[in-house]
């Protein structure tokens, strides 16, 4: 979708959608631009005629359990899909009265999200292909709004490649063809790329890539992005983002039921966000150092695959005993950490995974599950969590759940039975952390897809989850 900054109304060509919003009485429009008066109390929305074609007028407060600046996001949203749905291809937006930036920044974030589709396998689109164009009518808000339309076009590009790599169906991404897709991002955007595949992931070094991989035909690989800005800051302390990248996962020997196996297509998601925010922020040329480092395999019953009952010897020296095949996603996360720590130096990590069920029961779709020690990092990612609108959530790391990963012949157990599933799997993952190491996990089960249409979701379907979060950190930290 086209978006254009205009001072005037005039400057809008025959609109087939006018657009008018309204928050706590006050509108967003100069008062002779258009209506004085928001939608009958309690509609969100109203459709109406007027002199230069359809009314379409938001009343923001209304929209009922939605906290304001999510209520911003879908009201934008509700713009898009109400001209999809009439066949309108020129939508304006009228906001040439006083209008917070960030309230506009809110309100482009839901329409650019509702705008995505994907349809790369359908031999007909679902929806008929019209080239729509957002107007927006800025008055004396042109200069701050160019500015925000600019950086939420470049984070939402960010967001729709990890939702089109989530998309993706596991025979068309296997983790090499994964890294072929880092690899040519890398050569777009110029950052730094490394792909260890093959021999190079011997089991002494990277024991939890070695094993998960061993029952596919696709063999795993470890993938390193590294943006360094131009003019970087003396002594900046590099970002690094760890993704997990298990592009299909069956279970392995412990199998899957089959209802909703098909989604594990995408359980690549946390590897998803972090090409998507690493092509964000080499774009958006931020001041700080940033890392991505994705663990890519597929998790499949093969001859060869791993077994319950297996010990692993980690690059640090612990032994785990797999109790199940089917928490393979914090086997390869610990070799990406161990990595990211031991061999690249990195000492800030915040990593992203579609690790648990447990998290979804726990907090439902609204929140990112966040597990941390490190009190100064994770109150940043809270803090931009907020600010982005992907909502986390902290859940406790008791030391008590340490003995729930207690094995009789290892080190650790990869799983510590029914209870506190999202927190015990978070105390597995802090065993492969330096003392050093300022760490946060964000567990993305929760938020990962959208099982329906609904809000600025316009098709079931991957969310692109916690792009815009690593993008406003990264901003935060720069």
């Amino acid at each position: 979708m086209q978006v254009k900054l205009v001072r005037n109304l005039t400057d809008v060509p025959k609109p087939d959608l006018l657009c008018y919003f309204y928050e706590r009485g006050a509108r967003y429009h100069a008062p002779l631009s258009g209506p004085a008066g928001p939608p009958p109390p309690g509609l969100p929305l109203s459709v109406g005629a007027g002199p230069r074609g359809v009314v379409l007028s938001l009343n923001l407060e209304a929209y009922k359990n939605l906290e304001t600046a999510e209520a911003r996001r879908v009201a934008g949203a509700a713009t898009y899909q109400h001209g999809v749905k009439a066949g309108g291809a020129e939508i304006c937006w009228v906001l040439d009265g006083d209008v917070d930036p960030g309230a506009f920044e809110q309100m482009l974030t839901g329409t650019l999200l509702a705008a995505y589709r994907f349809g790369a396998y359908q031999s007909k689109p679902s929806v008929p292909e019209i080239r729509r164009r957002l107007w927006i009518v800025a008055g004396a808000n042109l200069a701050p709004f160019r500015g925000s339309l600019k950086r939420q076009q470049t984070i939402n590009d960010g967001v729709s490649l990890a939702r089109d790599l989530a998309n993706t169906p596991a025979n068309d991404l296997a983790p090499l063809d994964l890294a072929e897709r880092a690899t040519a991002l890398a050569k777009d955007v110029a950052l730094e790329c490394m792909v260890i595949s093959g021999r190079q992931l011997s089991p002494r070094r990277f024991a939890g890539l070695s094993a998960v991989g061993r029952g596919s035909a696709n063999p795993p690989a470890l993938i390193t992005l590294t943006y360094i800005p131009s003019g970087r800051r003396q002594r900046a302390k590099p970002l690094c983002l760890v993704g997990k990248g298990i592009t299909f996962d069956s279970g392995g020997i412990d199998i899957k039921p089959y209802e909703g196996m098909w989604d594990m297509k995408a359980d690549m998601g946390g590897a998803a966000a972090v090409l998507g925010t690493m092509q964000a922020v080499a774009r958006l040329g931020l001041s700080l150092p940033i890392t991505g480092v994705i663990a890519a395999a597929e998790n499949m019953p093969g001859g060869r695959a791993y077994r319950p009952g297996d010990v692993l010897r980690f690059a640090n020296g612990r032994t785990v005993e797999i109790r199940s095949t089917d928490a393979e996603g914090r086997l390869v996360l610990a070799d990406a950490l161990l990595f990211a720590q031991r061999t690249l130096k990195l000492c800030r990590i915040v990593e992203f995974s579609t690790l648990t069920g447990a998290c979804v029961r726990a907090l439902g779709h609204q929140y990112i599950g966040l597990m941390s020690q490190s009190d100064s990092l994770k109150e940043q990612v809270k803090q931009a969590g907020a600010e982005s609108g992907e909502l986390v959530w902290e859940l406790p790391l008791h030391p008590e759940y340490r003995s729930l990963l207690d094995s009789s012949v290892a080190d650790v157990r990869n799983v510590g039975g029914p209870y506190a599933g999202a927190s015990t799997a978070a105390m597995f993952l802090h065993e492969f952390i330096d003392e050093d190491t300022e760490y946060v996990h964000l567990d993305i089960a929760g938020v990962f897809l959208a099982e329906k249409e609904e809000k600025y979701w316009s098709q079931p379907g991957a969310t692109g989850a916690g792009v815009r979060l690593a993008c406003a950190l990264a901003q935060k930290l720069a």
